[in-house]
């Protein structure tokens, strides 16, 4: 029997287990993630060409890599794609699955979401998929190359590819970690570890080498007193970047 090396990270497996029943409090220390889909929604529609509607990704097969408990997964189901999510904790995924009972129409017949990790999805998957999305995921894998070869493995030709993360510079350390954690609290202390975190240039780079063709590169800003996220052409602290397999 072949064995699937594993990108999961059991330390950070255990910290958002211990956050799994926080995952559905908009108000806790998820808030910014809650947020940040009024900013990751209209940019996943509009990059895939569609139009806003509540239909506008009906028919289009998505994985959500690194799902937690489904802050985005569910609003894309609600938009019509066939989605799965995949996650390596099993308690957060619990919490997906009662937020998706609770909130989607009775059946949800188009979202599905399953523990494990992503290697072994995509061994299970390959090719299957219109879209992949792994948004504020890399910078909690132990090992990039693996993670990257499982989610270009799980796209079709022609795919797109969505990633949001953190810019490896001082000033994320300043940002994400110094000020959102250990002074305002945006986020739980001991979420994020500095040296995870990626740089867009050897993103970029990385994906290239895998045959795909990468897009625009964007950076993110988060108000923590208005709770808001824009787009920024500064990346030094949250980026996101889209890649077509080609």
């Amino acid at each position: 029997m072949s064995v699937v090396a594993t990108t999961i990270d059991p330390n950070e497996i255990a910290t958002f287990q211990r956050l799994s029943h926080e995952w559905m409090d908009e108000n806790g220390p998820f808030k910014a993630l809650h947020s940040y889909n009024r900013l990751r929604l209209p940019w996943i529609i509009n990059t895939l060409g569609k139009q806003p509607s509540p239909n506008a990704l009906k028919g289009i097969r998505i994985a959500d890599i690194g799902c937690g408990g489904g802050l985005l997964s569910i609003p894309i189901a609600r938009l019509g794609a066939n989605i799965d999510g995949i996650d390596a904790s099993e308690q957060a995924l619990k919490i997906a699955e009662f937020t998706a009972n609770r909130v989607l129409p009775r059946g949800r017949s188009n979202l599905k979401f399953h523990n494990g990790s992503i290697e072994e999805f995509s061994k299970a998957h390959a090719g299957e998929y219109d879209a992949v999305i792994a948004s504020e995921i890399i910078e909690h894998v132990s090992d990039l190359d693996s993670f990257l070869n499982a989610c270009v493995g799980l796209c079709k030709p022609g795919a797109t590819l969505f990633f949001t993360t953190i810019n490896k510079t001082v000033s994320s350390k300043l940002m994400a970690i110094w000020l959102a954690e250990d002074i305002l609290g945006l986020v739980p202390q001991g979420v994020h570890d500095w040296d995870k975190f990626v740089d867009p240039s050897a993103l970029r780079l990385s994906l290239e080498e895998r045959d795909c063709r990468v897009g625009r590169l964007q950076g993110a800003v988060y108000n923590p007193i208005t709770n808001r996220w824009s787009w920024s052409n500064c990346d030094h602290v949250n980026y996101a970047i889209t890649a077509t397999r080609t």
